[in-house]
């Protein structure tokens, strides 16, 4: 029997317990699970697709499992668009004081928010170059990059621990680029407008690219970036049906680059 994974907490993960060793792991929302025993008041799947254990036996709680296991499944392919809004220009973060930000825009499902797409310019770290790019599932829970401020400053904020990895070019490999929450970018898609996250958090976790086993696969979630003179296409790699994304900015291709917060 088919399942998929809701968040038990607020931060967009859910806890489960693997057989092999005894220890936790956290599963992101609509990872796909099959329930195979229930014994001693514990129900037992096979996680099936994501970044984690995949293969691996775990178990919940059989009142846990009544909670956090949905029959309803991630929905199909959609898209975002990012825009550049212009040259880099100066701020004063409340969180991380004053920033030098590459601002744009990126819509989504009818509604739109502010991103900076690099905050640090001493080399290191470039905006995104243009071209196809895959968002893939997020990889794991990033607690230990705090974002609690900004959840704490956002009523109602929901995944602020979860990470979507770019594959740049359509690869499948995290390039160490994401799109998070927060407002200090190091060549990532960082939703600076805390109050739009929550909702392009649930649009991107509850899409998937069909037969991907929710970790790689064209036609998830693609974004599409511009910028004057550059056009690039982003797609989602997340395995199930993921979202596709056009990505259309700097008409240079740019190095991967990790990212802060």
């Amino acid at each position: 029997m088919d399942r998929f994974t809701r968040r038990a907490e607020a931060s967009g993960w859910l806890s489960v317990r693997l057989s092999r060793t005894g220890q936790l792991t956290s599963l992101c929302e609509y990872t796909q699970v099959k329930v195979i025993r229930e014994t001693n008041g514990r129900t037992y799947f096979t996680i099936t697709d994501g970044s984690l254990a995949v293969g691996e036996e775990a178990s919940l709680t059989m009142a846990n499992a009544a909670r956090y296991l949905s029959a309803d499944g991630p929905r199909g392919a959609v898209s975002v668009v990012v825009t550049y809004a212009g040259a880099p220009a100066e701020e004063v973060s409340a969180f991380k004081g004053r920033l030098r930000q590459q601002w744009a825009n990126l819509s989504f499902g009818g509604q739109t928010a502010t991103v900076t797409l690099n905050s640090i310019w001493n080399g290191s770290f470039q905006p995104i170059a243009a071209g196809t790019h895959a968002i893939l599932v997020p990889d794991y829970s990033h607690k230990a990059i705090s974002t609690a401020g900004y959840a704490a400053a956002t009523p109602g904020m929901i995944g602020n621990d979860v990470w979507f990895p770019i594959g740049l070019l359509g690869s499948s490999s995290n390039s160490s680029r994401y799109i998070h929450v927060g407002h200090l970018s190091e060549g990532c898609v960082t939703v600076h407008q805390l109050e739009k996250w929550t909702a392009l958090y649930e649009f991107l976790i509850s899409h998937r690219v069909e037969n991907s086993a929710g970790k790689t696969g064209a036609d998830h979630v693609a974004a599409d970036v511009r910028r004057p003179h550059s056009t690039a296409i982003c797609r989602d790699r997340m395995m199930k049906p993921v979202l596709l994304a056009n990505v259309r900015w700097g008409e240079t291709y740019c190095a991967p680059a990790a990212d802060g917060i």
